[in-house]
């Protein structure tokens, strides 16, 4: 047999479209035909556990369920983040997928799991263009064209209530001719697009991270796929590497750069979800963690 989520029509039609139940996903031919050749399920997909669809949902609906070994140690390992961090607990947010960043930024602000989050890469640039700071007119440029606007007030909004734990570039990298420039925020030029966090900032994190207990890491600092602009990232994973304190690492740009410079086996954890880790990160439950819920209660002792 194939895979989970292995039928076209369950990532297109019956999510997106019919957006069905639980209840109704156990009714799909999928479900109805194969639960019957099974005595229970096992889901051992927490990098799709966000997904909401019938080879992930359905089957729990009638059969008794378990949870994987690699999903319970995900699962275990994200919610201790979030419920009992030893602390300080520092946030490491950056890359380029801001809605996630900043659903994920809030939760843990509101609900005090974080106690500093370091920003880089699009998500550093919004915030810095919030406060009015100099960032040049390239980066401002692409974060107007991807639509990222909005995300400007919401910066706003999050620095004004929880600026003492937002800790934001202090010098910003850019490439010119080929090569790496920097300048502290203030002597930034007004033509650049800038593309990494400077080396002051490099510092000022790894310092944050060396001093740390508990370190969640999504996202990289900058265009580290390119050599000009890849310090800035570098440095921070290095001190990743090279802390004491616990460290939980997430998302695809992430696992990529901790790959690349050879750091997988210094890391506490790395884990394999993306949207799935960011969706239990800002609070909400995942669709294939309640259905087990469920699954869990045809099972018998």
């Amino acid at each position: 047999m194939d895979n989970v989520r292995f039928v076209a029509e369950e990532q297109t039609l019956f999510e997106m479209k019919l957006r069905l139940t639980h209840e109704q996903q156990a009714k799909t031919l999928l479900v109805e035909k194969l639960a019957p050749l099974a005595d229970l399920y096992v889901c051992d997909a927490f990098a799709a556990a966000h997904r909401d669809q019938p080879s992930l949902c359905g089957f729990e609906q009638v059969l008794p369920s378990y949870m994987g070994r690699l999903f319970e140690k995900e699962f275990c390992t994200v919610s201790q983040v979030m419920e009992e961090p030893v602390r300080p607990c520092v946030f490491v947010l950056g890359g380029a997928k801001i809605s996630d960043a900043f659903l994920m930024m809030k939760t843990v602000l509101e609900r005090g799991v974080a106690d500093q989050i370091l920003t880089g890469g699009l998500v550093g640039n919004i915030f810095l263009t919030a406060l009015g700071k100099e960032i040049g007119q390239g980066s401002v440029d692409f974060i107007m064209k991807s639509n990222y606007g909005e995300y400007i007030e919401k910066a706003k909004e999050l620095y004004a209530q929880y600026g003492e734990k937002i800790t934001l570039p202090v010098d910003l990298a850019w490439v010119a001719g080929g090569e790496r420039q920097e300048a502290a925020l203030g002597s930034v030029p007004a033509d650049i697009a800038a593309v990494d966090v400077g080396g002051e900032t490099a510092k000022l994190y790894q310092e944050a991270i060396l001093n740390a207990k508990t370190v969640f890491v999504n996202g990289p600092m900058g265009v580290f796929e390119q050599a000009p602009s890849e310090a800035g990232t570098k440095a921070v994973w290095q001190a990743l590497a090279d802390t004491e304190a616990h460290t939980v690492l997430g998302g695809g740009d992430s696992i990529t750069a901790t790959e690349k410079y050879g750091l997988t086996d210094k890391m506490g954890y790395i884990c394999t979800g993306g949207g799935a880790l960011i969706r239990f990160l800002t609070g909400e439950e995942l669709p294939v963690v309640k259905a087990l819920r469920h699954g869990a209660g045809l099972c018998k002792n």
